[in-house]
């Protein structure tokens, strides 16, 4: 299957994101939100699934653990569904020392990604809060997270991996994957753990715009890790040809892990470049159909 990933608006003003998500609507199974991506503050990813269900598209509520505490996660989660909201993409969220001055106390975690999916299973499966209070009526979840295949060890990441899905998990969305061969010996480790077929794994593609974005990738967002093969193809182009050369290399990239055992489908994140979306699903010959 194909998702993808549309940019929340750094306003109140919904026009481009309307746009956006009726653009892409129709091309892929289902819209994802950053909430609050490098803890900058933009339109919640609540406000902006919202706007997508109301438009007939089926969105992902990401949900980071950094900005929530355990009651206000749950009464959140029951709040999204009454809104059409079902699928729900746990992470820890960026360390709030990248985002703006001043930041938030950094002392303060309430739960991780793994803690969270636990809690909204049981109320999904078990009809539960976290106290053990009944529920007279239970959220229906399609629960997700974040896997990161480069950020350490394959075998450190898959251990990191199953207890996601143990926790909950019923697809990942993994990091932007840049070396479609290293991601080999990380499903393999997944497979030794037999966590392959009990969850769909989409890999994460985005198209690099500058070679300053693919710098910054590299050198700032954890677990990303441009190969010098890339980088040395982004410094003998001409500066006017990288958007094209980053449409080139994501195409070959989706092309090399689309069929391997293990991926489900291609999250595209456009990282606000979200008009490019519809030629790369179509050049690469993407559905909203399953991969395999």
């Amino acid at each position: 299957m194909i998702t993808a990933e549309v940019s929340p608006p750094l306003s109140t003003a919904t026009g481009k994101l309307t746009r956006d998500i009726e653009m892409i609507r129709d091309m892929v199974a289902a819209i994802n939100f950053t909430d609050s991506a490098s803890a900058s503050p933009r339109m919640s990813s609540m406000a902006c699934s919202k706007v997508a269900a109301e438009l007939g598209a089926d969105p992902v509520l990401q949900v980071a653990a950094r900005d929530r505490t355990r009651s206000g996660l749950q009464s959140e989660i029951m709040g999204a569904n009454v809104m059409g909201v079902h699928n729900v993409l746990c992470i820890t969220g960026d360390n709030a020392r990248i985002g703006p001055s001043p930041t938030i106390n950094t002392n303060i975690l309430d739960m991780d990604a793994v803690q969270m999916l636990w809690i909204l299973r049981r109320m999904r499966d078990e009809g539960i809060y976290l106290d053990g209070r009944k529920m007279k009526s239970s959220p229906r979840l399609f629960l997700g997270a974040a896997a990161s295949p480069f950020a350490s060890e394959p075998r450190f990441q898959a251990l990191r991996e199953k207890k996601k899905v143990n926790a909950g998990a019923q697809f990942f969305q993994t990091n932007l994957i840049f070396d479609p061969d290293g991601l080999d010996r990380w499903l393999e480790e997944l497979y030794k753990r037999d966590v392959l077929g009990k969850v769909y794994i989409l890999a994460g593609i985005t198209p690099i715009r500058t070679i300053r974005m693919a710098r910054y990738l590299h050198d700032n967002i954890p677990g990303v890790t441009i190969p010098p093969s890339i980088m040395c193809r982004f410094e003998d182009a001409r500066e006017d040809d990288h958007e094209e050369l980053g449409v080139e290399i994501a195409l070959e990239i989706i092309e090399k892990v689309r069929h391997k055992q293990g991926i489900n489908g291609i999250h595209l994140m456009s990282v606000g470049w979200e008009a490019i979306v519809p030629r790369i699903i179509s050049e690469a010959g993407l559905s909203s159909a399953p991969v395999q």
